[in-house]
């Protein structure tokens, strides 16, 4: 189901500019790390995936369990908002009851919807099949949706199908490692000799 009316979304696209949109599902870029055995450059990724276009929203959510987890994350939330992404997420209090999983998907979502017309593009780092409804609702909008991630991982992270045959298209983060991974070449694939 469409948020808005399609004759006013259309009105809305034919005059404001394209925005390109990148969000980040934080848990799930701490696996892809883990599973691809590499630290990668979200803004070199991002420069891939929206084929060099700029981007007019990156954002990252994360949030963190107690002062130690903060710790660990404190120099990625760091390099992330020196290099114009915004961190969203929160810490929680010593002692307080905490909601395990889909609080930042809710957010993302929300954002998303939010932020995204008829016509924009959305680049989103995530993996969870609960996203496939947003992903559909992005697209029957006009919005582009490009899903990032990759399939070559346990059941447990790897993209459900539905989950991907709802995005416009499926960028495999494999395919692109070599150009995102933390030392090495840069450029993107549109270089490689």
């Amino acid at each position: 189901m469409s948020r808005r009316p399609a004759d006013a979304t259309r009105r809305v696209a034919a005059s404001r500019t394209q925005q390109t949109i990148f969000l980040i599902d934080g848990s799930h870029y701490d696996r892809l790390r883990s599973v691809l055995e590499s630290p990668f450059d979200l803004s070199a990724l991002a420069h891939i995936a929206s084929n060099g276009a700029p981007l007019d929203h990156a954002i990252y959510y994360r949030d963190v369990r107690d002062e130690s987890e903060e710790a660990r994350q404190r120099s990625l939330f760091g390099w992330l908002k020196h290099n114009g992404f915004t961190v969203k997420g929160r810490r929680h209090s010593s002692g307080e009851p905490r909601e395990r999983y889909g609080t930042n998907l809710v957010e993302l979502a929300v954002d998303a919807l939010l932020l995204a017309h008829s016509g924009d593009r959305v680049l989103i780092l995530a993996a969870d099949a609960k996203l496939a409804p947003l992903l559909a609702a992005l697209r029957d909008d006009d919005i582009d949706v490009t899903l990032i991630s990759t399939e070559d991982a346990p059941n447990t992270i790897a993209p459900a199908r539905h989950l991907i045959e709802n995005a416009n298209r499926f960028l495999e983060l494999k395919s692109v490692l070599e150009w995102i991974a933390l030392g090495g070449p840069r450029g993107g694939p549109e270089n490689a000799s």
